[in-house]
């Protein structure tokens, strides 16, 4: 179908392409401050000063409320955010546990990572911070030992 046929339908006839398809007139100059025709512009510079204001205010409250350094007290906002952090590492039954690095896990503690993420599905709760938690301990590669004794382990070089 060409353009011309096309423009000849009945639906394209009815439409008048000389008017706006959102109703808005395109003569209408915008009055708004803003992008959108939001805002005026008379009204711009109280609205600068009232911001300024508040900013203002906002400091000197911050400043009332931040402890002396001497004092050695928190603000409710530092405490909080000491008290929410979580540690650095738990054990797999969810206690509190030292923190040691990863290449200090032991055997025990991958026999117990294995076993958690094994029957993590079998329990009715699913702890999906304990599971996670448990992702140092069988993350790790298996020693080279382990790798040298396997049946096949020896691979020939593959010519391309």
């Amino acid at each position: 179908m060409t353009r011309t046929e096309r423009a000849s339908y009945p639906r394209a006839l009815n439409r008048d392409r000389s008017e706006s398809r959102t109703g808005m007139d395109s003569s209408l100059r915008k009055g708004g401050a803003g992008g959108h025709n939001w805002g005026n512009l008379n009204e711009e510079r109280r609205l600068e000063l009232d911001a300024r204001d508040d900013e203002e205010l906002e400091e000197e409250e911050e400043e009332e409320t931040r402890p002396s350094e001497g004092t050695g007290l928190r603000s409710p906002t530092e405490s909080s955010e000491v008290s929410s952090k979580p540690p650095m590492e738990r054990s797999a039954s969810g206690t509190s546990a030292t923190t040691t690095s990863s290449s200090a896990i032991t055997e025990e503690d991958r026999e117990n990572a294995r076993k958690l993420r094994k029957n993590a599905f079998k329990k009715n709760e699913l702890d999906l911070a304990a599971i996670a938690r448990s992702s140092a301990a069988v993350s790790g590669s298996p020693p080279d030992s382990d790798m040298a004794h396997r049946p096949g382990s020896e691979n020939p070089q593959v010519t391309i």
